[in-house]
């Protein structure tokens, strides 16, 4: 095992504490509650860019390593609850598939590139340890999360729990968010002893956004979102809030705090979809969700195609100023270009070590992933990014299958209610990178919890 730490031992060894904590906790109270604490506490407050490495493995970061703690927590106090066949079986087909695309990504990557005029970049060939390394990180980073959603989460009454504590999470996080909006994003150094990201994105709109605990500002605006889309559900459904809060006060002070971390995309997904879960019919909200989810799906062919309007979605962004549309248009061109180089082995994809990337005449990466989609599309092919993005949206599909067999009103919100989250966060993929896995946890949640609808 190999620690790695920026910041000295001390972020490693918080990383590494949490391990027994976690399992501590599944000894002291309730398996779900155990779990969200472990969960979300490792997303809200462990050090980003420290990681463990085993050999064989992927590294183990704090997006894999409390959902590794549950597992062991759950394996050691509930073991038949977590170590049977998932009654989907199309879930086990899909990490099949994950597991096949990085065999895949071997045998068609074995030869070497060369990129560079006057300065020469040589890329080794892959071999079956890379690909299933490709593999492995999307079993830890996607497969395991989403299966612990699904047999943590598995009631309807476990999804307002799961509701009522993401928003106490969020309420916590909003003291934080709210010193970094003023100060500047500072805790992970004042804690850590380092800034886990380039500190010139933290300043927008002539103020700061905040990183806190998380790898980006986009991922606070992104977990703000989820928090008030949330709230606003269990306002609806008027059920009791948080810290003496109101259900529809807590929301609403989610929402500020959104929009002082000063992120545009998560704004719009905010004004888009929280007043059709506030009035909206259980129907119009499957609806929407239905269509985002397909969108995400689409997207890629649609772009090869050039079916999308970006000339639209480039005029949008100018609404909002010279800055964003700049922002829009580079993700665009990066998007050709990558793009292009994806056509070139479109079932499984270059692989990593930037084999994926456009290079320029000195042998440099000349292009920048952002958006997950292409991220996916680039290393693993059609045949990665449909296994990864299906296991997130195909929950979303069958919700909606399921609604129309069930007459019972609050579990068809609190279902129609994650399925516009998961949505959203599986949307928000396109433009983004996957800072955070805990959308792989909701959508488990949301398959296991809209399974029992069937059986009502």
């Amino acid at each position: 095992m190999s620690p790695v730490s920026p910041g000295g031992p001390f972020p490693q060894v918080v990383l590494l504490l949490w391990i027994p904590l976690a399992i501590t906790l599944f000894f002291v109270m309730r398996p779900e509650r155990a779990a969200l604490i472990t969960i979300f506490g490792g997303l809200l407050f462990l050090p980003e860019l420290v990681f463990f490495k085993f050999p064989l493995l992927p590294p183990l970061t704090k997006q894999e390593i409390p959902y590794l703690a549950c597992l062991i927590g759950l394996t050691l106090r509930s073991p038949m609850r977590v170590w049977h066949l998932p009654r989907e079986r199309w879930v086990l087909l899909i990490t099949l598939v994950i597991v096949a695309n990085g065999i895949g990504i071997a045998l068609t990557n074995r030869d070497w590139l060369t990129y560079g005029v006057w300065r020469k970049t040589d890329l080794p060939g892959l071999t079956i340890k890379d690909g299933m390394y490709v593999a492995m990180t999307s079993v830890f980073r996607e497969a395991i999360p989403f299966f612990l959603g699904s047999v943590i989460i598995r009631e309807a009454q476990d999804l307002e729990n799961l509701f009522r504590f993401v928003v106490k999470a969020g309420l916590i996080y909003t003291l934080f968010a709210l010193v970094e909006i003023r100060l500047s994003p500072q805790f992970h150094n004042w804690i850590y002893g380092f800034h886990q990201h380039d500190f010139s994105q933290t300043i927008r709109f002539g103020g700061y956004r905040p990183m806190v605990f998380m790898a980006h500002g986009l991922a606070v605006g992104d977990f703000f979102v989820v928090c008030m889309l949330l709230g606003t559900a269990l306002a609806r459904l008027r059920v009791p809030g948080a810290f003496g809060l109101s259900a529809r006060m807590s929301a609403l002070v989610l929402g500020v705090i959104l929009i002082l971390c000063k992120s545009t995309g998560a704004f719009v997904y905010a004004a888009l979809c929280g007043p059709l879960l506030l009035v909206g019919s259980v129907k119009m909200q499957q609806r929407l969700a239905t269509a985002l989810a397909i969108a995400v799906l689409l997207y890629p062919s649609m772009r090869e195609s050039d079916l999308f309007p970006t000339g639209a979605v480039l005029s949008l962004a100018g609404l909002a100023g010279q800055e964003r549309e700049d922002s829009v248009a580079f993700r665009f061109q990066n998007e050709d270009l990558l793009l292009k180089k994806a056509r070139q082995r479109p079932w499984f994809g270059w692989g990593e070590y930037d084999r994926n990337e456009v290079f320029d005449d000195g042998g440099r990466p000349m292009t920048t992933t952002d958006g997950e989609w292409i991220i996916d599309l680039g290393i693993s092919g059609f045949t990665g990014f449909l296994s990864r993005f299906g296991l997130l949206v195909i929950p979303v599909f069958l919700a909606g299958r399921r609604l129309r067999i069930t007459r019972d009103d609050y579990a068809r919100q609190l279902v129609a209610a994650t399925s516009i989250v998961v949505a959203v966060t599986a949307l928000d993929l396109l433009p983004n990178s996957l800072y955070s896995n805990y959308p792989y946890f909701l959508s488990g949640a949301l398959l296991s919890t809209s399974a029992t609808l069937t059986r009502s």
